[in-house]
C-alpha cells in the first residue's frame, strides 16, 4: 500500500485589492470599509437563517414543555372568632331554649377546639355550663361512665327531654292570640313575625290575623289602598301608614298648643293695652259692676290689705245681705274666712262694739252698719308691709 502525502491547502485569504505599498486614498478607504460591513451583514444573516431553521426543525420533532407552575402562597392559619361563652343553666325551663341555642352556636363557631367527630369534648363543655340540679345529673353521668358522654346527639336528646318546657308552644300561641298593636307598627310587626317564625306558621297565611290586630285608624287607612301581594309588602305598608299618622298627630298637637298659648296671651295683652275705663264711667256704675261680679263669683282669700270701700258699694252689700269684707253672699262678716286670713297675716284687726256684728244682715237698705269696725294695723316683723293704711266698715 502506497502512502500518499496530503496536498497542503493554502489558507483562505481575501484578494489583496490594495497592496501594502499602495497608499489608499480617502475614497478607497471608505469603499473598503463599506465592503467589509456588507460582508459581515451577509454572514450574520446566513447564521440567523440557519438558527431559525434548526429551531423550526426542533419544534417539529420535540413538543414544547409546559411552563413551570406558579407557586401559590401557603394558606393563612385559621383563627377562631372571639365569642362569649354561653350562660350557665340552673334548671329553669324558661331559660333552657336560650341556653341550648347559645351552646350550639359556641360549638359551631369553634371548629378547631371542637372537631367534627369529637363528641366527648362537646358533651363535656355543655356539662361544664350546668349548675344546681342539672350539674348533679351531669356528675352522675361521669360517675356511671354513661355512653351519653361519647354521643353528642343522644346527650342533646336526653337534655331536651329533661328540661324542655312542655307548655312553651301553648304559651307562645296564647301570646300570639292576645297580641295587639298598642305602640308603633314596626315594634308590633317585629314581635308578630318572631312569634310566627318560632311556631312555624307560614307568614303568607297570617296576613288576615295581622290586619285584625292593628289599630283601627291603621286598618281604616289600609282599607283605602290596594291589597298587598305578600306579607312583607303588607308589613312595609302598615309601618309607613303608622309613621305618617304619628307625624300628622304630632304636628296637629304642636299647632293646637301654639294656638292655645296665643289665645291665652291675647286677653292679657288687650287688658294691658286698653286704656282704663274708670275715668269714663260714673263711680256708681263701677261699684255696681264690681258688686255684680262679686255675687256671681266668690272672691278668693286676699293676700294683701284692701283699701276702704265706697258709700255706694257699702249700701249695695247691705241691701243684698253680702259680706261687708269680701262681698260673698254665703256668710256674714263675723264668719268671713277671708277676714280671718287677713287677721292671721296681720293685715286687719277686728273690733266689735256693743251691738253684735250679726245685726248687719237685718239693717234696712237706707241705714248704714255701725256695729263692726275693722282697723288695719302694721304687720309684725317677717310679714309683707301693708299696701293700704286703714280700712273701716261703718
Amino acid at each position: 500500500m502506497v502512502k500518499r502525502n496530503p496536498v497542503p491547502v493554502p489558507p483562505r485569504t481575501r484578494p489583496n485589492r490594495f497592496p501594502l505599498h499602495h497608499v489608499m486614498t480617502e475614497a478607497e478607504a471608505f469603499t473598503a470599509l463599506r465592503d467589509e460591513i456588507q460582508a459581515f451583514r451577509e454572514e450574520n444573516q446566513l447564521l440567523r437563517d440557519r438558527l431559525a431553521a434548526l429551531e423550526d426543525e426542533r419544534s417539529r420533532t420535540q413538543p414544547t414543555p409546559p411552563p413551570p407552575p406558579i407557586p401559590t402562597p401557603p394558606p393563612a392559619p385559621f383563627k377562631e372568632p372571639k365569642i362569649g361563652e354561653p350562660p350557665t343553666f340552673d334548671g329553669k325551663t324558661s331559660e333552657f331554649p336560650s341556653f341550648l341555642h347559645q351552646c350550639k352556636l359556641y360549638i359551631r363557631m369553634k371548629p378547631v377546639t371542637f372537631r367534627e367527630h369529637d363528641d366527648e369534648s362537646r358533651v363535656a363543655f355543655i356539662i361544664s355550663r350546668l349548675r344546681g340540679v342539672p350539674a348533679e345529673w351531669g356528675q352522675a353521668l361521669f360517675e356511671s361512665n354513661s355512653p351519653l358522654l361519647t354521643d353528642y346527639e343522644a346527650f342533646l336528646e336526653r337534655l331536651v327531654i329533661l328540661y324542655q318546657n312542655k307548655e312553651r308552644r301553648t304559651q307562645l300561641e296564647d301570646k300570639l292570640a292576645r297580641l295587639k298593636q298598642t305602640g308603633s307598627a314596626s315594634a308590633f310587626a317585629a314581635e308578630f313575625t318572631t312569634l310566627c317564625e318560632i311556631l312555624g306558621y307560614p307568614l303568607d297565611t297570617r296576613m288576615g290575623d295581622f290586619r285584625l290586630k292593628l289599630k283601627p285608624v291603621v286598618q281604616n287607612a289600609l282599607a283605602l289602598l290596594p291589597a298587598p301581594l305578600n306579607y312583607e309588602e303588607l308589613v312595609e305598608r302598615v309601618v309607613r301608614l303608622d309613621h305618617a299618622q304619628y307625624s300628622l298627630r304630632k304636628s296637629e298637637n304642636a299647632n293646637n298648643h301654639h294656638s292655645n298659648a296665643s289665645s291665652n296671651n291675647k286677653p292679657s295683652q288687650r287688658q294691658q293695652s286698653a286704656p282704663p275705663s274708670s275715668h269714663s264711667k260714673h263711680p256708681t256704675q263701677q261699684n255696681a259692676s264690681a258688686s255684680h261680679a262679686s255675687t256671681t263669683r266668690p272672691s278668693a282669700p286676699s293676700s294683701h290689705p284692701r283699701g276702704p270701700i265706697s258709700q255706694e258699694e257699702r249700701e249695695h252689700r247691705v241691701a243684698l245681705k253680702l259680706c261687708m269684707y269680701c262681698a260673698d253672699p254665703g256668710h256674714a262678716i263675723q264668719d268671713c274666712p277671708n277676714l280671718r286670713t287677713a287677721v292671721k297675716k296681720g293685715y286687719a284687726k277686728p273690733r266689735v262694739n256693743t251691738p253684735a256684728a250679726s245685726s248687719i244682715s237685718s239693717v234696712s237698705t237706707t241705714s248704714l252698719p255701725t256695729s263692726s269696725t275693722i282697723t288695719f294695723v302694721p304687720p309684725s316683723p317677717g310679714n309683707p308691709p301693708p299696701q293700704g293704711s286703714t280700712r273701716q266698715d261703718h
